[in-house]
């Protein structure tokens, strides 16, 4: 097998080299890959469009860049292709990324076990994603330590490498990542190395020694959190110096970070679970965006700002606890590497799966990227029994958190022009669980029921901490979802010895022995939640090390402290975990004073959905606020849970926010009803009586300021009556009751989108239909009459909907003329390929 073997590779030609690109040419061929030479601005959409692999260029200044990060499609320059050529095996991508360099280029860290476990993840997040990368056990490829002293094993066993071998291991405070974080570049270690902390004894390093290098640094100013307040939610039990690095980041972007949850005030919420009050009330708001920490440094990288719902899975707070049926499952990959790889193991592990970097006769499943390879072969010859599926299967059961039918067509096909990875998204309807009261997260109080469990949690992870301290390579990974390390899945098992499937590092790391002290993560139990309380001082952290090896002193110690929190509710319980995790006078305030916190609940008179009124009113957070304290509240979603009664429109739309909110609306309303509204609100005393005496509503009907012949000829009926009195008047939400209807997938803005807003007037099914010329009747919905309906795009789908026979095809001018007639028109006008 030769080293480019089933890579598709996209070579951005520059113009500045024609010999270089030759070259590359010829190596790429010579080593079994094939290729597509494209100069940087005509690379656009070219990755789906040629299913691309692996793009070599020597900077990322290409037009597909972007959606190379998004879908997790190696960028490297050319001097990989030369070295995996040497080598005879494909080297590790994040060693030759492209200029600019993000600033942790070559850095491999390794943390301290006596750090805080919410620092080391957070640590460890941002070091990957700006481009290092991070082993959590000393190895021979570490460059950097992060330590508080150097007493702690790690340091101790650092520091003899670094005399015996001449190994080049940089202790350095945790100061030193804040202060990168800060500044946005690689900052000289001296004057944080604990051989001589500058940082400690002057307060500040020493920013003169400083050295530039413009390689490092990421370019141009990043304005993308521009007056945007971010929230960031104590489940990350991050210390100080940590919070106040994070602070700094945010500030340099141009957005403001807090602690401090007054709702009112926030555009973003960052949290590590879907769990707690905070995490649900800001869900809810259709004004507040939810991420995660790495949503938030995977944006400041990339200098846009991309919806945590528009990006990929991880980039919203994770489920807590797992999905029982992954509980035993142990799960390995094959044709993945890179971020694809790391991204899967991470997906594997947060479901509560076992990810095992080689695979053996106990696995369960196989996620394939292709039908070849060592491992898949040995699925086929050697161990039936395993499942074998694409990773639109694992993308999926963690989307929906449930344990899907891997036997379903669409996840046990191999090869067969799945999607690239990194496309499934979260959808708010499958997040709905999350966000009630009744959360499915454990508390405090059932925690003391789990003991038994968490004498399997902890020996469990006892037992890969020893592994991985001993230098022994097994199957599994740490079954947690802390970052996975940078060197893991680079080693082979006897059964698959192909370095070239796998890994993405091939060289074989050696461990160094260390002692591990605390296990990476136990279970959201006693122990966990009395960490939540300790963690932030360190003499406090070191005691309960020591009392989380006794179960019965751990029993003790949660009694007592629920003794001291009075009444077991989850809301006390939480709000004092909470003051004792940053205990800040506003806290300790709002603590002393709950009566001070609680508001009172505004009556709501309208809530309104705005469409399509960018050239007529754009609403900022003040104007939205002024209007919800008079009773007018403005959603941005559908989904809203609020019942939404107005649409706020210039006129009549087709988009999805109109076309959806018409089953569900009584009034349809020009925007210059809410331009005035914001005028008369001029202190906070004005009161919604005051507001509807002044302006009557119905004198902004849209009928009323827009004129009824061009509302009529919109809607496509005659007469000079309004057409939104009978728009209005009709039985919302039943148009296309009982009706089956198959969605063709050339439908402009997807079939997805269009069986959202036909289920919103009563469509009771669809099935989304890719068209081909062995499409048949017989792979399409009936409807209970025997008629056949298929929704197609008049243009894209006219040949081949022309040769179906016995189906009704008519194009989407149907379905909406159909919602605004109220009952369903006649298919002639409509019809397609006939």
């Amino acid at each position: 097998m030769k080293v480019f073997d089933g890579i598709k590779f996209l070579i951005v030609d520059t113009h500045d080299e024609v010999y270089l690109v030759q070259w590359m040419q010829k190596l790429i061929s010579t080593n079994g890959g094939t290729h597509i030479t494209k100069s940087p601005e005509n690379t656009k959409g070219i990755i789906e469009r040629d299913s691309i692999s692996h793009i070599v260029s020597s900077t990322s200044d290409f037009a597909e860049f972007g959606r190379a990060s998004e879908l997790m499609v190696p960028v490297t320059r050319p001097e990989w292709l030369q070295e995996s050529h040497q080598a005879n095996q494909r080297r590790n991508y994040r060693l030759f990324a492209p200029l600019p360099l993000p600033f942790m280029d070559k850095v491999v860290l390794c943390i301290a076990d006596n750090l805080p476990e919410g620092d080391r993840d957070v640590i460890y997040t941002a070091v990957r994603v700006f481009g290092g990368q991070y082993l959590d056990a000393l190895s021979r490829y570490t460059t950097h330590l992060v330590a508080v002293d150097l007493s702690n094993n790690k340091s101790v066993v650092a520091a003899n490498i670094k005399k015996k071998e001449g190994l080049e291991i940089k202790i350095v405070l945790p100061h030193w990542i804040d202060d990168c974080l800060k500044q946005q570049k690689h900052v000289d270690e001296t004057p944080y190395l604990l051989s001589d902390p500058v940082v400690l004894q002057s307060g500040k390093p020493n920013f003169a020694t400083d050295q530039e290098d413009d390689d490092l640094e990421l370019s141009g100013p990043c304005d993308i959190l521009k007056g945007k307040t971010l929230y960031l939610d104590g489940d990350y039990k991050l210390s100080e110096h940590l919070v106040d690095a994070v602070s700094l980041l945010v500030k340099k972007c141009g957005g403001t970070l807090t602690t401090e949850f007054e709702i009112e005030n926030i555009d973003i919420y960052l949290g590590k679970y879907r769990q707690g009050d905070e995490f649900r009330q800001c869900f809810n708001n259709s004004n507040i965006e939810v991420g995660t920490f790495l949503w938030l440094c995977y944006i400041i990288l990339r200098k846009e700002y991309i919806l945590p719902l528009k990006s990929n899975l991880l980039h919203f707070p994770l489920p807590d606890p797992i999905i029982p049926e992954f509980q035993n499952l142990r799960i390995s990959v094959t044709g993945y590497s890179g971020d694809a790889r790391y991204y899967l193991s991470q997906l594997i592990v947060a479901m509560g799966a076992t990810f095992t970097k080689t695979l053996d006769s106990h696995n369960d499943f196989l996620v394939s990227a292709k039908s070849s390879g060592e491992k898949y072969d040995a699925v086929k010859n050697k161990w039936p029994k395993i499942s074998l599926v694409n990773h639109i299967w694992v993308e999926e059961c963690f989307a929906k958190w449930k344990y899907l039918n891997p036997m379903s067509k669409k996840y046990s096909g191999v090869d067969f022009g799945s999607p690239y990875l990194g496309k499934t998204r979260l959808l708010k309807h499958d997040l709905i669980k999350w966000t009630s009261d009744g959360s499915e997260a454990l508390d405090v109080e059932d925690s003391l029921n789990e003991d038994a469990h968490n004498d399997e949690d902890i020996s469990d992870h006892q037992a890969v901490a020893s592994e991985q301290a001993s230098g022994i390579t097994k199957e599994s990974a740490s079954a947690t979802l802390s970052p996975t390390p940078a060197h893991s899945d680079e080693k082979q098992s006897i059964e698959t010895p192909s370095k070239q499937d796998e890994g993405d590092i091939v060289e074989v790391h050696e461990v160094i022995n260390v002692p591990t002290q605390v296990p990476e993560r136990a279970g959201r139990s006693a122990k966990k939640k009395a960490e939540m309380k300790l963690h932030s001082d360190m003499e406090d952290l070191n005691e309960y090390l020591s009392m989380s090896k006794s179960l019965r002193k751990m029993k003790t110690y949660m009694e007592e402290l629920d003794k001291s929190v009075g009444t077991p509710t989850k809301k006390r319980v939480s709000d004092d975990f909470k003051s004792d995790e940053q205990d800040t006078p506003a806290k300790r305030a709002k603590t002393e004073s709950p009566k001070a916190k609680k508001k009172i609940e505004k009556p709501v008179h309208m809530v309104a959905i705005m469409t399509g009124c960018e050239q007529e009113l754009v609403l900022n957070r003040a104007e939205i606020v002024k209007l919800s304290k008079v009773g007018i509240h403005v959603v941005n979603d559908t989904n809203s849970k609020k019942h939404i009664d107005t649409i706020i429109a210039p006129r009549v739309l087709r988009t999805e926010k109109f076309l959806i909110s018409l089953s569900k609306a009584s009034q349809i309303v020009h925007p210059s009803y809410l331009a005035d509204v914001l005028k008369r609100i001029t202190n906070s005393e004005t009161t919604w009586e005051e507001i509807s005496k002044e302006f009557n509503i119905k004198d902004y009907y849209l009928d009323k300021v827009v004129p009824v012949k061009q509302i009529n000829d919109e809607l496509g009926i005659n007469g000079v009556t309004s057409g939104l009195i009978s728009l209005l008047k009709h039985e919302n939400g039943l148009v296309f009751n009982s009706l089956q209807l198959n969605l063709s997938t050339n439908l402009n803005g997807g079939a997805t989108l269009i069986a959202g807003i036909l289920e919103a007037h009563g469509l009771a099914k669809s099935k989304q239909i890719k068209l081909s010329s062995s499409t048949s009747k017989s792979q399409l919905l009936l409807n209970e009459d025997g008629r056949c309906i298929l929704i197609a795009h008049k243009v894209k789908d006219k040949k081949i909907v022309a040769s179906l026979q016995d189906v009704i095809a008519v194009d989407w001018d149907w379905c909406v003329k159909s919602i605004f007639h109220g009952k369903l028109d006649n298919y002639s006008k409509y019809s397609v390929g006939k």
